[in-house]
């Protein structure tokens, strides 16, 4: 079957503009791709041979052979739905994650993600999941100062907060309970001394790239040089060490998924790895500028393969 042939949806959670990425790639290949966000589904009490028939921009969903979920956002009960329908026609849907379950596990969820990262024996920092009230009364002792609290929502690096002492996490207590109160869930994790995070992007079981950046709080770890802190590194790691690209595919097929950006933290002194993260909808620039690849043709090449 030629590429053409090939009929493949890509959907995300705001405006598909986010995608236009997308069509050169598709051009050059001659891959058959709508791009479209959750906001264009629609669907009538018209049925399609027994199910519901529900279309994305006027195409019927059971044109296509393949979907790929580029990015949830907030488009829950969208992206159930069309999960519901997906199965009930037999089409394949990236993240592996999407098949095993009608409504979205691991993808969103931080908590599943780290269970399921834990189980499969994927190390990372020692970590605590509770309410907030928990957390202050238990971590301190469990952990030390100072330890990290992060959001289960995912929101990088602007949910993320280092507790240094009892007063702090006092006050950054009071400070999230409205948003607990809102349903937000929290986590505490053991600080691991890291002055650099590395990222690794996986496609279909094969690392397309790596790039290091500075962490957070990198000057807690590091000592000056001449009265001022060096620099961090920011750059691609080309090649890609084995020891990285093995954890990260490790780890992206713990949670159940075919796209995935692992964030990989190195303690610097006793070299000893940590995955903090397995993120289903990663941020790629970085890693395309840097390790000069053309991420989106090679997630394409990726799905047609599929079809």
């Amino acid at each position: 079957m030629s590429n053409m042939g090939k009929k493949i949806l890509i959907l995300t959670g705001g405006s598909k503009k986010k995608l236009d990425a997308f069509i050169p790639p598709a051009e050059n290949l001659g891959i058959n791709v709508t791009l479209a966000s959750f906001y264009d589904l629609e669907f009538t009490q018209k049925t399609f041979k027994g199910k519901l028939g529900l279309t994305i921009q006027g195409k019927d969903i059971s044109e296509f052979q393949l979907i790929y979920i580029r990015m949830v956002g907030k488009r829950m009960e969208d992206a159930t739905l069309l999960l519901n329908c997906a199965h009930d026609l037999g089409i394949r849907v990236i993240d592996k994650a999407y098949e095993k379950g009608l409504f979205i596990p691991s993808t969103i969820s931080k908590a599943m993600e780290m269970k399921k990262l834990i189980e499969e024996g994927i190390p990372m920092p020692d970590t605590y999941f509770g309410n907030l009230f928990m957390i202050r009364d238990k971590i301190p002792a469990l952990f030390g100062f100072p330890f990290i609290i992060k959001s289960t929502s995912g929101k990088k690096a602007r949910d993320v907060w280092k507790v240094d002492d009892t007063d702090q996490l006092e006050f950054l207590i009071t400070e999230l309970r409205e948003r607990e109160n809102r349903g937000d869930r929290f986590f505490a994790q053991k600080l691991i001394p890291a002055s650099q995070r590395i990222r690794v992007l996986v496609v279909g079981g094969k690392v397309l790239g790596a790039i290091t950046r500075p962490t957070k709080w990198r000057k807690s770890f590091i000592d000056k040089q001449d009265g001022v802190f060096p620099e961090g590194k920011k750059e691609a790691l080309i090649p890609v060490p084995i020891k990285y690209s093995d954890l990260a595919v490790k780890s992206v097929n713990a949670v159940d998924l075919d796209i995935s950006g692992v964030d990989i933290l190195e303690e610097d002194r006793s070299e000893k790895l940590y995955v903090i993260e397995a993120n289903a909808a990663p941020s790629w620039k970085l890693i395309a500028k840097d390790c000069e690849v053309d991420v989106e043709e090679e997630i394409l090449k990726y799905l047609a393969s599929l079809c």
